[in-house]
């Protein structure tokens, strides 16, 4: 049976959003020629096209659980830079040529087009670029050989992106491009513990859990039917971490990641194995949010909040929410307000 303190978890989630959100629009760029930009970390100079979509995410998601409209003026600032920049960000095609990032750019349009969706009327322009983003992502998973990215070549992270993107527009077309890549690349199978995941070799990166997001991206190619719960269950559970684990790069990040798939498997399977590990997880993050402010750094070396740690950390909060939660802290919002 579902679980019963799922029904009140939205209002949690909704709390670490708004104070999330508000690190981040403190720190949006108001002027100049990158305004609307939300930088990686303070200071960076370069303008940080999926950051600033990270940053939506979080503001749209916000909107989207409390049913208030508290982050709309930064979400229209960061969507007009957003606009300007999807020129360079969001190629025509990715191939040998293309920037390491444009898949994961591509991937995070889409994320970000979904937190939108039903909040705002129509915005052409955005729609554009979100249609482009999936037509480019599908066909760079559909020829993609080399399984083993990590980072911003994560394949589980893009097909995630995709396919939630094609059930949330309803495109059979890209939910079928999706759905086959997953079967290929991944099938059914059980994939190895999350403790022997390999760690980024050489780069400077290493925030995305292949592990979570293949685990991730199979639940959404299959949907929530009693067969991927038993998946879950049957092959998924034994693998599952004891705890936090320690990482050379982006700890948190990573850890995080973790989280948000354990999270989900939760609301799935219902296997207290995946609550337990959940648990473990977010607790000694946010023991490392020393201020409680929803924003961490990629990992205790690093002081200030970063956008990509930030995003992370919020989708492991948002994994455990459920439509019926949704539901009570809006009732509940709403019978406070009058």
């Amino acid at each position: 049976m579902p679980d019963p303190r799922l029904k009140t978890y939205a209002s949690q989630a909704i709390r670490h959003l708004a104070a999330a959100g508000g690190v981040l629009v403190a720190r949006q760029a108001t002027a100049g020629s990158h305004s609307g930009n939300v930088p990686p970390w303070p200071g960076a100079p370069d303008p940080d096209f999926h950051g600033t979509l990270a940053a939506v995410w979080i503001w749209a998601r916000h909107q989207r659980l409390s049913g208030v409209e508290r982050f709309a003026a930064a979400r229209t600032a960061a969507w007009s830079f957003l606009g300007e920049a999807a020129r360079r960000f969001v190629p025509d095609a990715i191939d040998s040529a293309t920037d390491d990032e444009a898949a994961y750019d591509c991937a995070m349009v889409l994320l970000a087009s979904v937190a939108e969706r039903g909040l705002e009327r129509n915005d052409a322009r955005r729609q554009s670029i979100a249609e482009r983003a999936s037509r480019v992502l599908a066909m760079h998973l559909g020829a993609l050989e080399d399984l083993s990215g990590r980072d911003f070549r994560d394949p589980g992270f893009l097909a995630l992106a995709l396919v939630e993107y094609a059930r949330a527009v309803d495109d059979r077309g890209l939910l079928s491009s999706g759905r086959k890549f997953v079967e290929r690349a991944f099938g059914m199978k059980a994939p190895p513990p999350f403790a022997n995941e390999l760690a980024a070799v050489g780069g400077l990166f290493d925030f995305s859990s292949t592990t979570a997001t293949r685990i991730l991206a199979v639940m959404a190619a299959e949907g929530n039917t009693p067969f991927v719960g038993a998946w879950l269950r049957e092959r998924i559970a034994a693998t599952v971490p004891r705890g936090f684990a320690a990482r050379r790069l982006d700890e948190n990040s990573w850890n995080a990641c973790v989280a948000w798939a354990l999270g989900r498997a939760y609301v799935v399977s219902t296997d207290p194995v995946f609550m337990r590990a959940y648990t473990e997880i977010v607790d000694e993050i946010e023991r490392r949010d020393a201020d409680h402010d929803g924003a961490i750094g990629r990992d205790r070396t690093v002081r200030a909040a970063e956008v990509a740690s930030t995003f992370y950390y919020a989708l492991a909060v948002d994994a455990l929410v459920t439509p019926e939660s949704v539901g009570a802290a809006q009732a509940e919002a709403a019978g406070h307000g009058r």
